[in-house]
């Protein structure tokens, strides 16, 4: 079955929480000492919700058939001019997640293309986000997806 994207909206928050705990899951796992388990006080509906109503959120659900598949939340950037840069404006996504079940059936794929026709509504061409090191899929899929690392973030911890 094909995806369906949707745009999110305010009566979204509550699925819009729901569909957070995977990718939450993932990177608590992965990096305990930084992100929460996911629980009812990590990305609460109330937090969603705000996130939905801000004007600058691009916020995506998939489904296929009546069944929730996951979600992209992204944001439009305007970066001022500085005495080091120039100014400019792109989208920056946050999470692209697809639940377990629904991976590998194009649903990251059409939620990208979402953030891509919003973006192009906008008139921006930029696109960026980051991946962490550790989570290989997420790498590739982006890769797969056209995107290509421009900056590296190093820690010593």
């Amino acid at each position: 079955m094909t995806p369906r994207v949707r745009r999110a909206g305010a009566d979204d928050a509550a699925l819009f929480s729901s569909l957070n705990t995977d990718v939450q899951a993932l990177h608590a796992t992965a990096l305990p000492f930084r992100f929460k388990m996911p629980t009812a006080e990590v990305f609460p509906p109330a937090e969603a919700g705000a996130l939905l109503n801000n004007p600058s959120t691009l916020a995506f659900i998939a489904e296929i058939g009546t069944s929730p598949a996951g979600y992209a939340y992204a944001e439009r950037m305007a970066l001022p001019e500085t005495s080091f840069r120039h100014a400019y404006e792109m989208i920056y996504i946050h999470h692209v997640s697809v639940r377990p079940s629904f991976r590998r059936q194009g649903v990251g794929t059409a939620l990208l293309a979402a953030v891509r026709a919003a973006a192009n509504d906008a008139g921006l061409t930029l696109i960026a986000l980051d991946v962490w090191t550790f989570n290989d899929e997420a790498r590739a899929f982006f890769v797969r997806n056209g995107f290509a690392a421009y900056s590296e973030r190093l820690w010593n911890r």
